[in-house]
């Protein structure tokens, strides 16, 4: 029985698609804050955004995940468990950031966020509110539908901080523009699948279920938040607000290229081998190998341009405040790409019913990054720390390729010819700028 390729094919486009719209909308509406706040506030919100995320995270029993892979995720009784859990969990949140809110405020030494806090979480009510009819439109892979869904509530999202920002330049105009593309995504979710209504219900078989697959979601949730937040709040101790916004600025675009593959990972690869777990591995695998080749090597052209042409992407955006992001993002770009085969074998995995080696590889990243930091930014600097994030995801990658080969449905060498290609490719163009007198992306490294 073969694949279906045309699906998988599509899939991928409409997500593509989707990814690409939603991307340039975040960095339209990032450049034109960036004209029209200050770097500080940046900083105070990375400090949120870092802290709402690992909330998130450290909470999380996979409620998508679980209306993806449970055979069980149609039925009415089902979602409304989903939904019902995740409305609890939402409320049960925005009180402990409330309780929170001082000790957080004097920890970081900021007076502002004793206020940010308990008014920016009530985002996570409102997300929690959110209908589960996006999760179910990736389990039936209808992607035409969700790429509507998702362009539409970016683009009035995006609107939001901006026309805020422009009458109130505050760190007001973050808080209260985050706040109005919640609540869009919430109402706009409930609209898109007029059949899926939702109640509070829980169903203790199903909230069984849900939680039983959930618990390695939950503790790979944990350590994700850990090895994808602990730069942030471990400089944030260290160096100035302002260079902690530059920052997160430089960090926001190298996301780009391995965001892209972790929402294919999650759209499309995760629910397509999930609906064809009944196939051998052996020849699901034989089949996805050249179709995963062809990925790879797309997306390895692109992130080795983007990688040589970086700097100059922020100089030509951005204004003399943040460029000391143009020799931190060719950096961290370089270390996306083992971030791009690491969410994809993770994906991979989760699609054969396996999330624990999810937990395991974030982990070792982890605890990378503990004895990275602090050696690198103690003997190096800013710059050591931005080497050793860029590096974390290779050690992230190797309990995947583990469980890749126990599972027997590993891709080894197909990673390891990628990726002498793409540092070959990154070789090539830097050594082009060089001759052609533009010097390299790396050339303005505080070294």
């Amino acid at each position: 029985m073969g694949i279906s390729r045309i699906l998988l094919l599509k899939g991928t486009i409409w997500t593509s698609a989707a990814f690409a719209v939603a991307q340039l909308l975040r960095l339209v509406t990032n450049v034109v804050l960036a004209r029209l706040l200050a770097p500080q506030l940046f900083g105070v919100m990375q400090i949120f955004y870092s802290l709402r995320t690992g909330a998130d995270l450290l909470t999380d029993v996979g409620m998508g995940q679980n209306i993806i892979y449970n055979k069980n995720a149609e039925e009415p009784d089902f979602y409304n468990t989903a939904w019902t859990i995740n409305v609890i969990r939402g409320v049960l949140l925005w009180f402990l950031f409330c309780a929170v809110s001082f000790y957080v405020a004097s920890f970081y030494q900021s007076e502002i966020l004793r206020l940010v806090m308990p008014i920016a979480s009530v985002t996570f009510v409102l997300g929690s509110l959110s209908s589960m009819s996006p999760f179910l439109l990736q389990k039936r892979m209808q992607y035409n539908t969700l790429t509507k869904f998702e362009i539409s509530v970016g683009a009035l999202s995006s609107l939001a901080p901006i026309v805020i920002a422009y009458f109130s330049p505050t760190v007001w105009a973050l808080v209260f523009g985050s706040i109005a593309g919640t609540t869009i995504s919430m109402i706009a979710s409930h609209l898109i699948l007029p059949n899926v209504r939702q109640k509070l219900f829980i169903s203790s078989l199903y909230a069984k279920q849900i939680l039983s697959f959930g618990k390695w979601i939950f503790a790979s949730s944990i350590i994700y938040f850990l090895s994808t937040n602990f730069d942030r709040l471990y400089l944030a101790k260290l160096i100035t607000f302002d260079l902690l916004g530059v920052y997160g600025v430089a960090r926001t675009f190298s996301e780009l290229v391995s965001g892209f593959v972790l929402r294919i990972g999650s759209n499309v690869i995760f629910p397509f081998i999930s609906s064809h777990s009944n196939m051998p591995r052996a020849e699901l695998r034989v089949q996805l190998l050249p179709i995963r080749m062809k990925f790879l090597l797309l997306s390895g052209l692109g992130l080795s341009l983007f990688a040589a042409l970086a700097d100059l992407v922020i100089e030509i955006l951005y204004d003399q405040r943040y460029h000391a992001a143009s020799w931190m993002l060719p950096i961290l770009i370089t270390g996306a790409w083992f971030s791009i085969l690491a969410n994809l074998n993770d994906s991979t995995l989760l699609g054969l019913g396996k999330p624990h080696y999810s937990a395991f590889g974030n982990g070792a990243k982890f605890a990378f990054l503990i004895v990275g930091l602090t050696v690198g930014v103690s003997r190096f600097g800013i710059l050591g720390g931005v080497v050793v994030v860029a590096a974390a995801d290779i050690w992230r990658y190797f309990p995947l390729l583990v469980g890749q080969i126990r599972e027997q449905f590993s891709f080894a060498r197909q990673d390891l010819l990628t990726t002498v290609i793409v540092f070959g490719l990154i070789a090539l163009w830097e050594w082009l700028r060089w001759t052609a007198g533009f010097h390299t992306s790396f050339s303005s490294l505080p070294i």
